[in-house]
């Protein structure tokens, strides 16, 4: 399955992304969020990660191009997005990403930090 982070400085981030993920229909239960889109397609985001998972994403990050400088993450916290169509993961990011109450971005599968509502679909690492 294709994934990738989403991840902010907030720290009621996921309790914040699992509200906005049922606001936009998904199914949550627990720490798991699920959305089918009109073509039956699934978007899941999985939270409970612990700082035991931080090295998966914060390793060798660069900003996505004309993104500006690279936010300091270090303290950050993620839930992870598994989807394996790009543009239902940029729709679904973008529109969770407007309902956050703090900024949120994307760190894909090559460490490329995506701002959550600018994320290039033909660009995008899952």
């Amino acid at each position: 399955m294709k994934s990738a982070y989403l991840v902010s400085l907030s720290e009621a981030f996921e309790v914040d992304v699992l509200q906005a993920a049922a606001g936009l229909g998904a199914d949550v239960r627990n720490d798991v969020a699920q959305l089918r889109d009109d073509q039956d397609r699934l978007v899941t985001v999985f939270g409970g990660l612990g700082a035991h998972d931080a090295p998966d994403w914060r390793a060798g990050l660069s900003a996505a191009p004309g993104s500006g400088p690279l936010p300091d993450l270090s303290t950050a916290t993620a839930v992870s997005i598994e989807c394996r169509w790009e543009d239902l993961f940029v729709s679904f990011v973008g529109r969770l990403a407007a309902l956050l109450p703090n900024p949120s971005w994307v760190v894909d599968g090559d460490g490329v930090v995506w701002p959550a509502a600018q994320v290039d679909p033909s660009a995008v690492r899952l």
